[in-house]
């Protein structure tokens, strides 16, 4: 048992160890140097103050578009959605009219993907979907 540890146990002689010292005092830190500039702040709630989200709501109630907010503000469609839900704001539902519904029925058909139709018009997928299934007597 004795031979078998002497064996396989790592031995360090003097030297390798003083050549794995130098090494490791000589290479550079694994974390990088500590910057001057604050951190991001990534939560929406304590990155925008009360009145900013305030006035996000309110102009949403006034009927400016997702997507126009998304620029305006500087944030992604999730982050206007989360705060407008938190902010207790009703959502818009912004369906196809019967124009848009009778058009992507007709590219649907012709061979169209959910996703093509949409982009074409301009809407969600998943509206496009609902409204074709809704007008071929279906349902969501």
């Amino acid at each position: 048992m004795v031979e078998m540890l002497g064996r396989y146990s790592n031995q360090w002689h003097p030297d390798q160890l003083r050549r794995v010292i130098e090494r490791v005092e000589v290479t550079s830190p694994h974390r990088p140097a500590k910057t001057s500039q604050p951190p991001r702040i990534r939560r929406l709630d304590r990155r925008l103050s009360a009145t900013t989200v305030a006035e996000l709501a309110a102009a949403y109630e006034a009927g400016i578009s997702t997507p126009e907010l998304c620029k305006r503000y500087g944030l992604s469609k999730g982050g206007i959605l989360k705060l407008l839900r938190e902010a207790g704001v009703e959502m818009r539902r912004q369906g196809l009219t019967e124009e848009q519904t009778a058009l992507a029925i007709q590219l649907y058909e012709a061979g169209h993907s959910y996703g093509a139709v949409a982009v074409r018009l301009n809407k969600a997928k998943s509206s496009v979907r609902a409204a074709i299934l809704l007008a071929q007597g279906g349902g969501t």
